[in-house]
């Protein structure tokens, strides 16, 4: 298995752990934020639309330039 295979499944660990946690969040039982409201509470500083923005540039020069 090459080192490109493991980065690839270790993404996609973290996207299915997100989806199981929105599910929990939609669900209602639990008190977790959803995505959205997450994403809302980071958005309203210029320090969090920079992180998110710097986030996406590193998701897509490291994953998808290939």
């Amino acid at each position: 298995m090459s080192s490109r295979a493991v980065t690839i499944a270790g993404y996609l660990l973290i996207a299915g752990t997100g989806v199981v946690m929105q599910l929990l969040a939609w669900r209602g039982h639990l008190r977790i934020p959803t995505f959205g409201q997450v994403m809302s509470r980071i958005m309203r500083t210029r320090a969090g639309r920079v992180g998110v923005m710097a986030g996406w540039a590193w998701l897509g020069l490291h994953f998808f330039a290939r």
